[in-house]
């Protein structure tokens, strides 16, 4: 891309025009600690920090040029080190960027958005059309009006097929994502109560994941899960067209004789087609069928729906198994909502273990003013789980005990700490070989300190 087309795109100045863009290059970049060499760097003001004052580091480390807001113009003009660019809005500027490379791609796009579930899927799409076809997926947890121009940028020219994560948590949020990505297939994993701190009600929520359907090109496909009420409830009264994906209703892409191998791995049929994943997790069938049912629309065949399905690596910290001396760790402490972490107790409570059950909690984030009595329902259905110990991190959780306990378990199987050092302390004391511990909370509850210090602890099993 040359700085001719930059300028055109952006409608920007350029300033020191002689330090030419590298031939080719596109990639975008807004934090100077993950950006690579060649790419473009955004200097974008925030709360906390602004991109102007990386600026220098950005060209330190490589950059092919910055875009900065014209207000700073002066501050970096008369001894750039690097090509600038100069425009009115640098974060209008990196969505514009965006609008442009969509535009420009031959690939075809599919959005994957819901509530639980969109990375699992997304990586479970990339896996099967990766089997015959050149195809990318947005990195890690890039999937908001931030990261996807990013994901975007480093996008190889050839790839035949693009799907990308939308997430969103404001009203509106998924109608300017929608007109960056538009995607020809928008799949929808389930609604449940996230991001309730900004978007309020579960109703809303609905509203705003379906401003993705509301903004779709012509044409587009529509795939989601029949056993979601709150998503066929929504579509039928939109009277709306869809492949649909289930376990339980009765649908063209529907999971049969679903069961746990020996070698615990999931197993189940869909069209007559047998898939084994090397995952964990009932969740983990509805996001493979979510899979299976956007790769039929662009013509996979069911037998390489197996063939990638079953290559599929997990992310980190998404429901994955450990063995660690004599003890079966279940992490999933990524990321929580109410009902992410229910079907991480109901995988917990699906486990014949030679010992004891323990769940390990962390606050549920976001939830707005029904962060309490969602808090309390998960203690409840831990009890009800029959988990045998119940140990929880963080302010919110200490409404997950106290639900827990009115739901009749002992206090001294359900204990709340303050700390991570207090709980780890009272854990490495607890296990002992034989049992499996299920880690579980937000991403700000940072529970894999709790995984990373009982490895390092003299637990019995040491």
């Amino acid at each position: 891309m040359s700085a001719e087309i930059l300028q055109t795109v952006l409608e920007a100045e350029l300033v020191s025009p002689g330090k030419a863009l590298p031939s080719g290059g596109t990639g975008l970049s807004i934090d100077t600690r993950s950006l690579l060499p060649g790419e473009i760097f955004f200097a974008i003001p925030g709360t906390t920090h602004d991109g102007h004052d990386y600026v220098e580091a950005a060209f330190r480390r490589g950059a092919a040029a910055a875009v900065i807001n014209r207000s700073q113009k002066a501050r970096f003009a008369a001894n750039s080190p690097g090509l600038l660019i100069v425009v009115e809005d640098t974060h209008k500027a990196l969505l514009e960027m965006a609008r442009y490379l969509r535009r420009d791609s031959r690939a075809a796009f599919a959005g994957i958005t819901g509530s639980n579930g969109k990375t699992t899927t997304k990586e479970m799409l990339y896996a099967v059309m990766s089997v015959r076809h050149r195809a990318y997926r947005s990195p890690g947890n890039l999937n908001n009006l931030f990261g996807a121009p990013i994901a975007l940028g480093r996008m190889p020219q050839n790839v035949q097929y693009a799907i990308f994560e939308m997430g969103i948590s404001y009203p509106g949020e998924m109608t300017r994502l929608a007109g960056i990505i538009q995607p020809e297939i928008a799949v929808m994993t389930n609604i449940g109560p996230a991001h309730l701190e900004t978007l309020k009600t579960v109703d809303q929520i609905v509203q705003a994941k379906f401003e993705l359907i509301d903004h779709l090109p012509a044409g587009a496909a529509i795939v989601l899960n029949s056993d979601d009420p709150r998503l066929v409830a929504e579509a039928r009264r939109r009277n709306l067209a869809f492949t649909a994906f289930g376990v339980d209703a009765d649908c063209p892409f529907r999971a049969k004789d679903i069961r746990l191998t020996l070698d615990r791995r999931i197993s189940f049929t869909v069209s007559d087609q047998v898939i084994e994943l090397p995952v964990l997790g009932r969740a983990n069938v509805y996001n493979a069928l979510a899979a299976v049912a956007a790769a039929s629309v662009w013509g996979v065949r069911p037998e390489d729906w197996a063939v990638g399905l079953a290559a599929f690596e997990p992310a980190a910290m998404r429901l994955t198994l450990e063995h660690y001396r004599g003890l079966d760790l279940l992490i999933d402490c990524y990321n929580a909502n109410p009902e992410s972490v229910k079907e991480a107790l109901r995988t917990l409570q699906g486990f014949a273990v030679a010992g004891r059950k323990i769940a390990v909690l962390g606050d549920m984030l976001e939830l707005g003013d029904l962060s309490d009595a969602l808090h309390v329902e998960i203690g409840r259905t831990a009890a009800a789980a029959g988990i045998d110990f119940l140990l929880c991190l963080g302010p919110h959780s200490a409404a997950t005990v106290d639900g827990a306990r009115a739901a009749g378990m002992k206090p001294d199987m359900s204990r709340h700490y303050a700390t991570h050092q207090e709980l780890l302390e009272a854990l490495a004391a607890l296990v002992r070989p034989g049992d499996m511990v299920l880690f579980k909370g937000s991403r700000g509850m940072e529970l894999e300190k709790i995984v990373v210090g009982l490895k390092g602890s003299a637990f019995a099993g040491n």
